[in-house]
């Protein structure tokens, strides 16, 4: 073959392959526009956000804990999306505009932009062994201030390998971070330490939050990570309130 048919040959393969790559890439389910890492403008607030599936999920840098969102309609064509607890969270707007609503950005709320690729939210792995070490472990990093608590599991209807530990063990790192983030509060640490001896994590095949006697029991859905367990803000909400 003369040279210059050989390169021709050559740069039509490539292209063929660029074509091909690009079109595989505009049909897989990860495509940019479905997730990625947002940042507001300032950068003071960074979140993955992934709509591959149901239901919409988040993460805030800096937290291991994954919200599921539920979309509501908004002013001008928009979708709010909110957590458990009723509170938006973030807008999107039919061009594709992102508004995330956060405590710590002046007026409450900016503008974010798709900065990076992300990786699918998904709940960490764990063992049941793993997930009850966890919960013997959590009552040790909470003690403070005259605060001990105990904190168990409860999950007769999960076998040994069940994936539903995993959500368990989800649900022990919720419930640290929200009594952890309470305990910071000298008011609340002095409530809980006066009322609250026990914590609870119960496989209970639905979502509730009460208090037995000294004990806070903590009801999850083992079987449907993250939506079945509540977040932060509505354990948090709840526990001010019973208690």
């Amino acid at each position: 073959m003369r040279p210059a048919i050989r390169l021709c040959t050559v740069v039509a393969l490539s292209a063929l392959a660029c074509t091909i790559a690009a079109a595989t890439a505009g049909a897989e389910p990860g495509a940019p526009l479905r997730i990625g890492h947002y940042s507001s403008g300032n950068g003071m607030i960074g979140f993955v956000l992934d709509r591959l599936g149901t239901p919409i999920k988040v993460r805030f840098d800096g937290s291991d804990e994954i919200l599921a969102l539920t979309p509501e309609r908004a002013p001008y064509d928009s979708m709010t999306l909110k957590r458990d607890d009723g509170n938006g969270v973030l807008r999107i707007y039919p061009n594709g505009q992102v508004l995330v609503f956060h405590p710590k950005l002046a007026g409450g709320s900016a503008r974010a932009y798709r900065d990076q690729d992300a990786q699918p939210l998904t709940v960490k792995a764990a063992t049941k062994t793993q997930a009850h070490a966890d919960a013997a472990a959590l009552g040790p990093k909470l003690k403070r201030g005259g605060v001990t608590l105990t904190v168990v599991l409860e999950a007769p209807r999960l076998g040994d390998k069940a994936d539903g530990w995993s959500a368990m063990a989800d649900a022990v790192a919720v419930a640290g971070a929200t009594l952890g983030e309470m305990l910071e509060s000298t008011i609340a640490r002095e409530t809980i330490a006066e009322k609250l001896r026990r914590v609870v994590i119960r496989d209970a095949g639905r979502i509730d939050i009460k208090l037995e006697d000294t004990t806070l029991v903590v009801e999850i859905a083992a079987d449907q990570p993250i939506t079945g367990r509540p977040s932060t803000a509505r354990l948090r909400s709840v526990i001010e309130d019973l208690l």
